[in-house]
C-alpha cells in the first residue's frame, strides 16, 4: 500500500470512527429512554441500566456504520478537491481507481463485520438483552433509600428509613390487586431478600369492599414471595433473538413468525452490502462528478438525501417483507441492482472528468 492509499484510508477511518461514535450515541439516548420506567419501577441502579441499554448499541452501530464510511468518505475527497490537491493528482496521472482502493478496503473490511454481526453477535447481544429484560422485571431490587422501594401491579412498599443492606424501618404496604378486598401492611421492620419480603413486628388491615367490613391481625413475622407480585412471563425467542440458521426454520405453529424470521434473514444477508453501495455512491457524486466549476457543498446535500432515502427503502421493504414475502425480491433488485449500476458507472469514468 503506497503513501496516498494510507493517507486516504487512514484519513476516512478516524472520521468515521468519530462520526460512528456521535451518531450511535445520539441514537442510544433515543432507544435507551424507552426503558427509562425501569430506574424507577425496579429499583436497579444507574450502572445497571447502562449495561442492560449497551445492547441496543449493537444494532444501532451495524445501521449507522455504511452511513457513516460513505460520509465520512466524501468529507474527505471535498477536502481534496478544495485543497486543490486532487487537481495535482489528476495531473500526476493518478487514476480514479487508485483514489477508490482504499474507501474499497474500508467498505470490504466493514462488510466482513456486518455479516459477522448479522450472524453471530446481534442475536447474542438480543438474547442477552431479553434476558436481562426478563430478570430486571422479574426481580425486585430495593433501592439503598427511604420512600417509595416498589410500586406495580396493584402492589406498593413504601418505607420510612433504609437500615442498609436491604434492611427498612417503619413500612407501609398497600394491596389492591384483589378487586374485591384491599389489604394494608405496617411492620417495624423488614427486609427483602430474593424476592422474598420479610415483615416484623406489625400488623395487617384487611378490607372488604362490598361489605365495607374491616379486620386487623397483628403478627410478630410475615413473609410475602414478591414473583406473585411481579408475575413477569418469559416469552419465546423473538426473530432478532435467533440465530441464522434458526431463522430457516419453520415455525408450524404460526405461518406469520415464518414470514417474519424469512424476511429477516434476507435483510441480514444484503444490509452488509449497504457499506458498498454507499460508498461507490459517494466516490460517484464527489470524486467524479465535475468538480472545478460546480461547488462541491451541494453534492454533500445530495448524498446525503440519497443515502437516507435508500435506507429507508430498504428498512420499509424488509419490515413490509414480514406479511407480504413478494417483497423479498424487490429488495434484491435494489441492493444487487444498485451495486451493480454503481460498478459499471464508476468503471466507465475511470478518468477525471475535466
Amino acid at each position: 500500500m503506497d503513501r496516498l492509499t494510507s493517507e486516504i484510508l487512514v484519513k476516512i477511518f478516524r472520521v468515521t470512527v468519530y462520526s460512528t461514535a456521535a451518531l450511535a450515541f445520539c441514537a442510544w439516548i433515543v432507544q435507551s429512554s424507552r426503558y427509562l420506567s425501569m430506574l424507577n419501577s425496579s429499583g436497579i441502579s444507574l450502572a445497571k441500566f447502562l449495561k442492560f441499554t449497551s445492547y441496543l448499541s449493537v444494532d444501532i452501530v451495524a445501521v449507522i456504520l455504511p452511513m457513516a464510511l460513505a460520509i465520512s468518505a466524501a468529507f474527505v475527497y471535498q477536502r481534496f478537491i478544495e485543497s486543490q490537491q486532487l487537481v495535482a493528482l489528476q495531473s500526476a496521472g493518478v487514476s480514479p481507481i487508485r483514489m477508490l482502493s482504499p474507501l474499497l478496503v474500508l467498505a470490504t473490511a466493514m462488510t466482513c463485520y456486518l455479516y459477522i454481526n448479522n450472524v453471530y453477535v446481534s442475536p447474542l447481544a438480543w438474547k442477552k438483552f431479553r434476558a436481562q429484560e426478563f430478570k430486571i422485571k422479574n426481580n425486585v431490587n430495593p433501592p439503598e433509600t427511604s420512600g417509595s422501594i416498589f410500586s406495580g401491579n396493584g402492589f406498593s412498599i413504601y418505607a420510612k428509613e433504609y437500615v442498609g443492606n436491604s434492611y427498612f424501618r417503619d413500612i407501609f404496604i398497600i394491596d389492591v390487586r384483589n378487586p374485591e378486598k384491599t389489604y394494608a401492611y405496617y411492620a417495624q421492620q423488614g427486609a427483602i431478600k430474593d424476592n422474598v419480603l420479610m415483615l416484623v413486628k406489625g400488623e395487617r388491615a384487611e378490607i372488604d369492599l362490598q361489605t365495607h367490613r374491616d379486620s386487623i391481625m397483628q403478627f410478630q413475622s410475615y413473609n410475602c414471595n414478591l414473583k406473585e407480585v411481579l408475575s413477569a412471563e418469559n416469552k419465546p425467542p423473538q426473530p432478532n433473538e435467533k440465530f441464522i440458521h434458526e431463522l430457516l426454520q419453520e415455525n408450524v405453529d404460526d405461518a406469520e413468525i415464518t414470514m417474519a424470521q424469512r424476511a429477516l434473514f434476507h435483510q441480514k444477508m444484503l444490509s452488509p452490502l449497504l457499506a458498498f453501495i454507499f460508498s461507490l455512491l459517494a466516490f460517484f457524486i464527489i470524486v467524479q462528478s465535475p468538480h472545478r466549476r460546480k461547488p462541491t457543498i451541494p453534492r454533500m446535500g445530495y448524498l446525503v438525501s440519497a443515502i437516507v432515502l435508500f435506507q429507508g427503502f430498504f428498512f420499509w421493504i424488509a419490515n413490509a417483507s414480514a406479511k407480504n414475502p413478494e417483497l423479498v425480491a424487490l429488495n434484491h433488485v435494489l441492493v444487487e441492482g444498485s451495486f451493480l449500476a454503481l460498478v459499471i458507472l464508476i468503471w466507465q469514468k475511470r478518468k477525471f472528468i475535466e
